[in-house]
């Protein structure tokens, strides 16, 4: 049996989307979602001193040795921020490792989870130009990386209950393993309808084109 918050996040999704339909005009979750974008825009464009603003300026003092990366500014209907962790490189293969979370505006939810962008270049050597192969891989508490970045994740986590405290933590697998069918989430391409999305991309960000590889 799914965990009872797994029920909570599908009657979200159809209060938003009309699941079964691939756009219905005029629908009433839709419109709300277009409001809350715009109000979330407006804000970040007037600069307007919000619960968003004063926990990422709070971020940035805790993990002052990071690079903190605000990317509120994304059309999507949540908040979402970056800790620029580690990068690395061997050769044609280089990795950037961030912490990411991400807080939800269609649910009072919020989840965290460790994102490493993997890009190999290669060389095709009849036209001399480079082609670009990437893969991103999400995870969390397996990541080789884990113990030693769990004093920020747990210090930010903190800080988001402070500043959101009607919002609760949900693990980031359980989002990206559940998938939906007969719907398309805010901002992917339209014709595609009959490929399943996962819960993450309907309600906490569309920012991964192709589902990334999942680990706990």
């Amino acid at each position: 049996m799914e965990p009872a918050f797994i029920y909570r996040l599908l009657e979200k999704i159809h209060e938003f989307y009309p699941v079964g339909m691939q756009r219905l005009t005029g629908y009433p979750g839709e419109k709300r979602m277009m409001e809350i974008i715009e109000k979330k825009i407006n804000a970040l464009i007037n600069e307007e001193q919000t619960e968003w603003t004063a926990l990422f300026h709070s971020l940035k003092k805790l993990a002052a040795n990071y690079q903190v990366i605000d990317n509120s500014a994304r059309q999507f209907p949540s908040y979402t921020m970056s800790v620029l962790y580690e990068e690395a490189g061997s050769g044609e293969l280089n990795r950037r490792t961030e912490i990411v979370f991400t807080i939800s505006l269609l649910c009072e939810y919020y989840t965290c989870f460790i994102h490493d962008f993997y890009r190999i270049d290669s060389q095709i050597l009849f036209s001399q130009r480079r082609k670009i192969y990437s893969t991103n891989v999400v995870s969390l508490e397996n990541h080789l990386s884990f113990e030693k970045a769990k004093p920020i994740i747990e210090r930010a986590d903190a800080e988001i209950r402070k500043f959101f405290p009607g919002h609760t933590y949900v693990n980031h697998a359980s989002l990206f393993y559940n998938k939906i069918n007969g719907a398309v989430p805010f901002g992917a391409i339209e014709d595609m309808p009959a490929q399943p999305y996962s819960i993450y991309h309907f309600l906490f960000d569309g920012y991964f084109a192709k589902e990334p590889n999942i680990t706990a």
